[in-house]
């Protein structure tokens, strides 16, 4: 099968590119996983502590409640499945599918913040008899596995905004490195954006979890959705040009 159609647009430039979608991404986890921990006492961003879990829960069943971190678990690898067989055919940093990858992670943020509140969708659920909890943590989760699956798949540079182990790694392995190679400083600014605004939207997350409730998810809701808009925008208005046949990556 030949290689998937690569294309060089005249929008933003690749590391502009890069430090958006990170950016507000980051900002966006944070503050789900915020609200999450706030509203589920538990976080869907990170599989680590839910897999450290899932092996407590097992030696001791009363430690945890297993079914929603099985939810949690489940939902994360759905949605990163779910982002890796839509964006397969492309190797651009925008387009058509990855409005549809955000799209869809908004649309779950929604079920998620209409799940925690009095709403059709929590009526559903109950009439249904399954638990809530369980419920609202697979869609938060799948929302996530959504957005990391997207930003993982950057080729030339693999971005985490969902969770920070990897990224807290690669930004000691530059600074360990950068007396004998340099620092790569967009790599280091992308790092470091990604890094900080976690945090702030981990703040944010709290004050708007504490006033609206479930109801805070819209906010995260209404950024995916208009980074997909803007996907869409600019795929509407870009130039195509081919690449070389042995084009480089661009480094970052």
């Amino acid at each position: 099968m030949p290689p998937p159609p690569r294309a060089r647009d005249s929008g933003p430039p690749r590391e502009g590119l890069l430090l958006g979608y990170s950016a507000l991404l980051a900002l966006s986890a944070g503050f789900v996983n915020a609200v999450a921990l706030l509203i589920l006492a538990l976080p869907v961003g990170n599989l680590t502590a839910i897999t450290t879990q899932l092996g407590m829960n097992t030696a001791n069943p009363w430690l945890y409640e297993g079914h929603v971190l099985g939810a949690i678990f489940l939902g994360f690898l759905t949605g990163a499945t779910t982002a890796g067989a839509i964006l397969a055919p492309t190797e651009a940093l925008a387009g058509p599918r990855h409005a549809v990858v955000l799209f869809l992670e908004a649309a779950l943020l929604v079920l998620a913040a209409a799940g925690v509140e009095e709403t059709i969708v929590k009526a559903q659920i109950n009439a249904l008899g399954v638990e809530q909890t369980a419920v609202q943590a697979l869609f938060a989760a799948a929302a996530l596995g959504l957005q990391n699956g997207m930003t993982s798949s950057f080729r030339g540079m693999a971005i985490r905004t969902t969770h920070f182990t990897g990224t807290v790694t690669d930004l000691g392995l530059i600074l360990g490195r950068s007396r004998l190679y340099g620092i790569k400083k967009w790599k280091a600014a992308i790092l470091a954006t990604t890094l900080l605004l976690f945090l702030g939207g981990g703040v944010a997350g709290i004050v708007f979890g504490a006033r609206l409730g479930g109801y805070a998810l819209l906010v995260p809701a209404a950024t995916c959705a208009a980074v997909a808009a803007a996907n869409l925008a600019q795929s509407a208005g870009r130039t195509e040009e081919p690449v070389p046949e042995r084009a480089e990556p661009a480094q970052v």
